[in-house]
């Protein structure tokens, strides 16, 4: 995986980071008055089409860069595996043939966990609707209502078949994608190797953000949250052993108007307010990612029932016109 140095990466992904290096380097002020302070080991990257990045505090450079080497081997390893970037990409050839023999584990457990999540969310989280998205991504205006409608007859998450030794997709043209839990996924099994490399203090960024210990004061790390309909409620969070995700259609529009966007409604095919926005914190990343792209589409009374059944601490939500609102 290739290194990147955008200039000007999104506003959402800028915060994120900029809120990681605050609270690392936090932690290193915290220890200047009393021991050496552990150089500080970065890498930046791209996983599954988003900026990460992966900040070490260690007092053994040479250990910090090999547990930094090992978690960039993984990220690759899985981006093989989850991508729809790369034509290579076991996803991807799942896509193009509709079906894919010996499928890896890791790939059949997040599948699984993708139709976990569409029967608890009632369907509002769906894998299938990645039609949808390549249709409105060729069109600059509204797409035909015929082409809405036959995108619409490919989505359906229940028609995905998981076997031990074959994937296959019901309908010719049917098409997944993981965008919205695989990040998770991938933040989860990093914070995993982080923890197994003895690193107990960590805020890892990789697509969704989940902190391991209780940061440098001991409250938790301390994370700024972006709702374009509150920008100016200071939203933020502090991750003791918990991850935080966000889901909001501003991070990538298909249309000036911002009418359309990648967050898309499996039943109608259209896209929710590109402003409404939902922060979601559990005990893992990849619950927070799944669960934060339903509660976009869900109506706000059904967000307390979901997160009781997930298991979930609390989430953020917010939309034009209404004040922000914590249901935990």
């Amino acid at each position: 995986m290739s290194a990147t140095q955008s200039a000007a990466p999104p506003r959402r992904r800028a915060l994120r980071i900029l809120a990681g290096a605050a609270a690392l380097g936090g932690l290193a002020a915290l220890r200047a008055g009393t021991e050496r302070v552990p150089p500080l080991l970065a890498w930046r990257g791209v996983a599954l089409g988003a900026e990460a990045r992966i900040l070490l505090l260690h007092p053994d450079p040479k250990a910090a860069r090999a547990t930094l080497a090992a978690v960039v081997a993984e990220i690759e390893r899985l981006e093989e595996e989850f991508s729809l970037f790369r034509p290579s990409s076991a996803l991807s050839r799942l896509n193009r043939d509709g079906w894919l023999a010996r499928p890896s584990l890791d790939l059949r457990r997040l599948l699984a966990e993708a139709l976990r999540f569409g029967d608890l969310t009632g369907g509002a989280f769906d894998v299938t609707v990645q039609p949808l998205w390549r249709l409105h991504a060729a069109h600059a205006g509204d797409p035909p209502p015929a082409a809405l409608a036959a995108a619409l007859a490919l989505v359906d998450y229940r028609d995905i078949d998981i076997g031990p030794a074959e994937l296959r997709l019901a309908r010719s043209g049917m098409a997944v994608t993981l965008n919205g839990i695989a990040q998770g996924y991938i933040t989860d099994r990093v914070a995993g190797l982080l923890r197994d490399a003895g690193l107990t203090d960590v805020l890892v960024d990789v697509g969704e953000l989940r902190g391991l210990g209780r940061g440098p004061d001991g409250h938790g790390w301390r994370v700024g949250l972006e709702h374009p309909a509150a920008p100016d409620a200071g939203l933020a969070v502090g991750l003791a052993d918990a991850a935080v995700a966000t889901s909001c259609g501003r991070g990538s529009l298909f249309s000036a108007d911002a009418r359309r966007h990648h967050i898309l409604d499996p039943w109608t095919g259209l896209s929710p307010p590109a402003d409404r926005a939902a922060s979601v914190v559990a005990a893992d990343a990849m619950l927070a990612d799944g669960l934060a792209t339903a509660l976009t589409l869900l109506p706000l009374q059904q967000a307390a029932g979901l997160l009781r059944r997930a298991g979930a601490a609390r989430a953020i939500l917010s939309e034009p016109g209404l004040p922000a609102r914590t249901i935990d």
